[in-house]
């Protein structure tokens, strides 16, 4: 179990730039919310690899447990109590929520609590997704979402899904968009208004304001996008890219931490990993609906 120092209980020179960098009152928890349909798991992984590539002290609450610093803890509740106290105290920089739509409605968030949430994608512009049972769970988990962010907090949200960029702008806060492409109407508008963005210019990921944009990795050189044949997996090192740039964590930490991050079906069960076996490349995925799935199978096509 993670027992805190005496010495570290205050609050630490990066938690402290993590809260100012997202431009939040001081009293705000530094709690990271991760929700969405699909791609919550990996997002959040990532960031936690970057964040701790940065030396960023992270504990996270996600689909497998609790951790600490990349390590499991016994238990889920116990010791998520004891990661939010360590994070009021200054222990811990970041705290990482992976959040399921089922259990937001079913219990709830806390309200205006979060200063940074992240949002991967609803119905991924699939119309047979649009009445289905689940996406109706999957709205009422992004409204209770968007309630829980603070009012001066910031949104990190997937501009190539319809359903999520428009409930984001509904909401009239601060928002970072992050597409596969430039041209995506909502980052332009981001750009409009002055804000900035992460998309993929000539295969490399990107971050700028419209009038310039500078080099964060080769999405080639991300293993997960399995040589950039993978989109959605390009589209969850955007977002993760984007949380990250969100709290001023250096561009060579984003860069090294995803050109290192592999999906690992202990910790992401339910996410989409690739196992080699035999000289061959097995993919292994869990969607609950069939447009996840579509999407993958494009990427094996390629």
């Amino acid at each position: 179990m993670h027992e805190p120092s005496a010495a570290a209980a205050k609050p630490t020179r990066a938690k402290q730039d993590a809260l100012a960098a997202l431009s939040v009152g001081r009293d705000a928890l530094p709690l990271v919310a991760i929700g969405g349909s699909r791609g919550k798991s990996t997002v959040a992984w990532m960031l936690d690899a970057i964040l701790r590539d940065a030396d960023y002290e992270i504990g996270a609450w996600l689909s497998s447990g609790v951790y600490v610093n990349g390590q499991q803890q016994e238990g889920e509740l116990g010791p998520w109590a004891k990661v939010v106290r360590d994070a009021q105290a200054g222990v811990l920089d970041l705290v990482l929520q992976e959040l399921h739509a089922s259990t937001v409605v079913a219990a709830g968030l806390p309200g205006r609590s979060y200063p940074l949430a992240i949002v991967t994608a609803l119905c991924g512009n699939n119309e047979a997704c649009q009445l289905a049972p689940e996406t109706r769970l999957q709205r009422r988990a992004l409204a209770a979402l968007l309630d829980a962010v603070r009012d001066d907090g910031l949104i990190v949200a997937n501009a190539d899904d319809l359903d999520v960029i428009e409930a984001v702008e509904r909401r009239h806060g601060r928002v970072v968009c992050y597409a596969l492409h430039r041209e995506n109407p909502a980052l332009q508008r981001q750009f409009a208004r002055g804000g900035f963005g992460v998309w993929v210019d000539d295969g490399m990921i990107v971050h700028g304001d419209g009038q310039t944009a500078t080099a964060i990795v080769d999405v080639h050189t991300v293993p997960a996008t399995l040589d950039g044949a993978m989109l959605f997996q390009e589209q969850n090192a955007l977002a993760a890219a984007a949380g990250a740039l969100a709290l001023r964590v250096p561009v060579r930490s984003i860069r090294a931490a995803l050109q290192c991050f592999t999906p690992d079906p202990v910790r992401q069960p339910a996410a989409c990993n690739v196992l080699r076996y035999n000289g061959g490349t097995i993919v292994v995925d869990a969607p609950t609906q069939i447009w996840p799935l579509r999407m993958v199978m494009r990427g094996n096509r390629h």
